[in-house]
Order: structure tokens, then C-alpha cells, then sequence
């Protein structure tokens, strides 16, 4: 599945653009340049020279660019299009989400038509890993939210996935003790994983919020990081703001003094800072070591800061607030696992009853 831009195949030294299913040739590589490095996963396209880029704009222009006829459409040549959008619409995390998913789908039945796409298509995609599990609904929102796409552009006259059904969300009651945090951080070798561990303990942000800040978010006066853009920017039309304890202040300043530019938590050896993969690589190595925290992964310490909040008397408007959520719905539905705390319940309620 190729994106509508020019990418360049080294075999021939030459440079391409796939549209609707065929491939245009561009023209060959200047020999004055040197040839694109052979990319990594999740790296950005390589710029191409300009007289390339012009040759592009021309097969464009020429109507090479067209859209077939909506009954035409092959799945791969939809999936193209909603990534375009997505590229320039969505978060680079969601981008890369919804390319590796489609990626896969397009192997197995980017040829076919779209207008012959089946949700029975969807359910064999789904059989074939088994091993995704959780991963399974996030795979089937990637599907419908491309074809969901091509309706609303008017590119299908209808959506032919609608009625696949997407599992419900699995709510993760996992919530750790203070003695667990505490044998996490002991257990974490490396100084920089260890801090960006304590950060997400500390403040209750995302996983994503904690790997992208850098010091232009950092507001060491009033204590905060903000964030105008974040993931219910449109919803809420306000940025979004993680309120520091002393101690994330003094790390913030610190991790600010050490890397000016970039993100403020990275590995040892990287520059661009933590992946949501080598976050994911990672507590999959804790859990390893410490087989009796099955379950934890990095939300675990957002969930864990929510519930603790909740038991300390935090009032559920505060915790919303910190949470970064719009209402208190989601801390209700989602962080609010106090079922088992038999004590504060009964306190609850002497205090309710007046006693």
C-alpha cells in the first residue's frame, strides 16, 4: 500500500508514485545526488529532489491523479486516501496507529473492491491474529473509521463495514499498591526509563503526554505543563495543563537544563525520546521480571493516580481536572475502582449517614 506521494525504489534508482493501484514513473535519481537512505519503521518518506517533485505535479495535473468511479475503488486505494487525511488531520501516534493496522488489511484484500468488501472480510482479517487480543478492537475502529471516511466524502455510497460489531472496552482494574510502585523504581535499571516512570505516577498524565513534553510545555513559574495541542483539544477548545508536584518541578528544570530542544524524557542513547512501542517493549520486560504484576502496563499508573486521588478525599471534579478529561463521566465509568475498598466505602457511608 503506497501513499500518494513519490517514494523512490532503490533497484531501479528511479522514483514512483502509486495511484489507484498503478505505478507512474517519475524519472530516475539525479546521479549528483546521493540516493535516499533506505528508511526505518515509522520514519517519514524521504523529500525527493525537485525535479522529481516537479515530474510529480505533472502526472497530477495530467488527470493520472483522478479518482476512479466509486464502484472501482479497490480497498487499498481508500486506505490511501483516508491516510493522506489522516497525516494532515490527526496526531502523528494516531497516524502511525491507523497505518499499521490498514497496512496489514490492505495485504490481505487491498485488491479487492471496496464496493465487495464484506464485514465476514473483516472477521477472517481478525482470525488471522489471534495473538492481538487487546489490540483486536482498536483493529476493528481502524477499519470502520476509513470507510466511515470515504462515506462522508462521498467517495462510497455506502459505508460496506458498518455492521461490523467492535468489541466493548476492557476496563483494566489493575491499581498498584504504593509497595508495588515502590518495587517497580527498584527494579528499572536505567536513571531516564526510571523518571519518566515516576512522572506518569507523580502527575496522572497520559503515557503520550509524558513521552512528547518538551521545555516549551514546561511552565517551571506557575508549576505547570501545557499542552494547546492534545487529545480533546477539539472538544474542550482549552489546552490541556498537568499541574506539577515540588518534585516533578525540580525534575522538570532538571530534564529542561539537559535537553533544551526535543523531548524532555529519552533514553540513554536516543534523541527523539520514547516510542509508545519501546514504552510498551518495556513494561512487557517488567512484567517479566516480576510475574506476580500481571497486567500492569504504562495506563496503569494513570488509573493508579486516579483511584489514590479518589481515597485520599480528592473530590471527583479535582481528579477530572487533573485527569485532563472533559466531565467527570469518564473518572466515574473508568477510574473509580473502589468497589473493593471495603473500609473507605463503610467510611462513606458513617459520613454519609451523619454519623
Amino acid at each position: 500500500m503506497r501513499p500518494h506521494h513519490p517514494w523512490f525504489r532503490a533497484s531501479k534508482n528511479a522514483w514512483f508514485v502509486e495511484i489507484a493501484g498503478r505505478q507512474e514513473f517519475l524519472g530516475h535519481h539525479p546521479a549528483h545526488l546521493p540516493p535516499p537512505r533506505k528508511r526505518k519503521r515509522g520514519d517519514p518518506p524521504p523529500k525527493p529532489p525537485e525535479e522529481i517533485e516537479t515530474a510529480y505535479f505533472r502526472v497530477m495535473a495530467s488527470g493520472a491523479g483522478k479518482l476512479p468511479q466509486a464502484e472501482k475503488l479497490p480497498v487499498a486505494t481508500v486506505c490511501d486516501l483516508f491516510l493522506d487525511f489522516s497525516e494532515k488531520h490527526h496526531t502523528p501516534d494516531t497516524y502511525r496507529g491507523y497505518r499499521e493496522f490498514l497496512q496489514d488489511f490492505c495485504e490481505m484484500y487491498g485488491t479487492l473492491l471496496a464496493a465487495d468488501l464484506k464485514p465476514l472480510h473483516v472477521t477472517r482479517w481478525l482470525d488471522a491474529h489471534p495473538g492481538w487480543n487487546g489490540s483486536r478492537r482498536n483493529a476493528i475502529i481502524a477499519v470502520k473509521r476509513v470507510f466511515n471516511w470515504a462515506e462522508a466524502e462521498g467517495l462510497l455510497s455506502f459505508n460496506p463495514v458498518k455492521k461490523v460489531v467492535k468489541p466493548p472496552q476492557r476496563h483494566r482494574d489493575r491499581i498498584l499498591s504504593p509497595a508495588e510502585r515502590e518495587e517497580i523504581h527498584g527494579t528499572i535499571k536505567d536513571q531516564s526509563f526510571r523518571e519518566f516512570v515516576f512522572a506518569m505516577v507523580e502527575t496522572g498524565a497520559r503515557p503520550g503526554e509524558v513521552r512528547r513534553v518538551t521545555a516549551a510545555h514546561v511552565n517551571l513559574e506557575l508549576g505547570l505543563w501545557i499542552f494547546k495541542e492534545h487529545k480533546t483539544a477539539k472538544r474542550t477548545g482549552r489546552p490541556r495543563v498537568i499541574y506539577l508536584t515540588p518534585a516533578m518541578v525540580e525534575l522538570s528544570r532538571k530534564l529542561m537544563a539537559n535537553h533544551p530542544e526535543g523531548p524532555l524524557f529519552r533514553g540513554p542513547r536516543s534523541k527523539r525520546g520514547y516510542t509508545r512501542n519501546s514504552v510498551r517493549c518495556r513494561f512487557r520486560n517488567l512484567r517479566a521480571k516480576l510475574p506476580h504484576l500481571a497486567g500492569v502496563i504504562s495506563y496503569t499508573m494513570r488509573h493508579s493516580f486516579a483511584t489514590q486521588a479518589l481515597v485520599n478525599g480528592v473530590g471527583i471534579a479535582q481528579v477530572a481536572e487533573l485527569m485532563g478529561h472533559v466531565d467527570t463521566s469518564m473518572v466515574s465509568q473508568h477510574y473509580a475502582h473502589l468497589a473493593g475498598r471495603v473500609d473507605h466505602m463503610r467510611e462513606a457511608a458513617r459520613k454519609a449517614a451523619g454519623a
